[in-house]
């Protein structure tokens, strides 16, 4: 089975990939994340990872906007827990070093760390696991990266600060994206929506309250501009439920109340779990 992610191999998509689908699984690495649409798109691989949003820095609109233009369906989800590590050559030590690079996000989850170091240079790279791959291809000294475990494993360096990120309850959402939709099994309980309303005055309150009214649970909800239509919203909904036939119920009760409404994919939750996984690493820390 082969798996298109954006970045090398040992970047948290791999992670991602690894946690979802549990067969043997190829990693494609691409250069961006349109490469990864088209990647799956044109047949070159089975399935896409994307990472969707992060507890720390947010929603990726860019990435909600690809899948939405692709037709591309979300097949199903994944959290990970992103630790950050500081990744140098073998024997290397903090104080030997003067420049550390990464992925701008994972130097901004990290800066609170290099405060006690300002002798240490943030430099932005294009991905963390490549930063790593660098360093270890052309053994430079003084230099380190930032990046996952995986990645300094795969590339022989050596972790020399762990899970170095100031926030410890950092987190990314993936999603796992297909060329065709799952079908709404009984198994599915969560669903990921984009939709355009009328000027009407109360459409949003109506949109709310039909949801509501079918007993769906709105988990995330944001608006995002329509290019080329000024003033002029997006609305990307995922809602979950407990009874599969509500939720039909709901989309059938929506469609007359809307401009334009998308379904991006039907899927499990992934959310039940990273709660089994977050509640396992809680009590093995505490044994510790």
């Amino acid at each position: 089975m082969k798996i298109s992610i954006q970045g090398i191999k040992g970047a948290f998509h791999e992670e991602a990939a690894k946690n979802y689908f549990n067969s043997e699984i190829e990693i494609v690495p691409q250069k961006s994340f349109d490469d990864v649409i088209h990647s799956v798109l044109n047949h070159e691989s089975d399935y896409g990872v994307m990472a969707i949003e992060n507890t720390i820095s947010g929603t990726i609109h860019t990435n909600l906007n690809l899948i939405r233009q692709s037709g591309l369906k979300i097949k199903g989800e994944v959290y990970l827990p992103i630790k950050q590590n500081l990744v140098a050559l073998p024997g290397t030590k903090i104080e030997d070093l003067n420049q550390v690079n990464s992925h701008h996000m994972a130097l901004d989850q990290c800066r609170e760390f290099f405060r006690k170091y300002p002798k240490i240079r943030l430099v932005e790279s294009e991905d963390t696991a490549l930063s790593i791959k660098h360093i270890a291809k052309h053994r430079i000294t003084e230099v380190a990266a930032i990046g996952s475990r995986l990645a300094a494993e795969y590339y022989g360096l050596e972790i020399i600060a762990e899970s170095i990120e100031t926030n410890k309850k950092n987190y990314t959402r993936f999603l796992i994206l297909d060329k065709e939709s799952n079908g709404i099994f009984l198994e599915n309980d969560k669903a990921s929506l984009a939709i355009t309303l009328t000027h009407k005055k109360g459409s949003l309150a109506i949109l709310l309250n039909t949801i509501s009214f079918y007993d769906i649970n709105l988990t995330k909800i944001e608006s995002v501009p329509l290019i080329g239509e000024p003033w002029h919203y997006l609305f990307y909904i995922d809602v979950q439920f407990s009874l599969v036939n509500n939720y039909r119920q709901m989309i059938y009760a929506l469609k007359p109340l809307v401009d334009e409404m998308q379904i991006l994919g039907e899927y499990k939750s992934g959310m039940q779990s990273f709660n089994h996984k977050h509640q396992e690493q809680n009590e093995t820390s505490k044994q510790n």
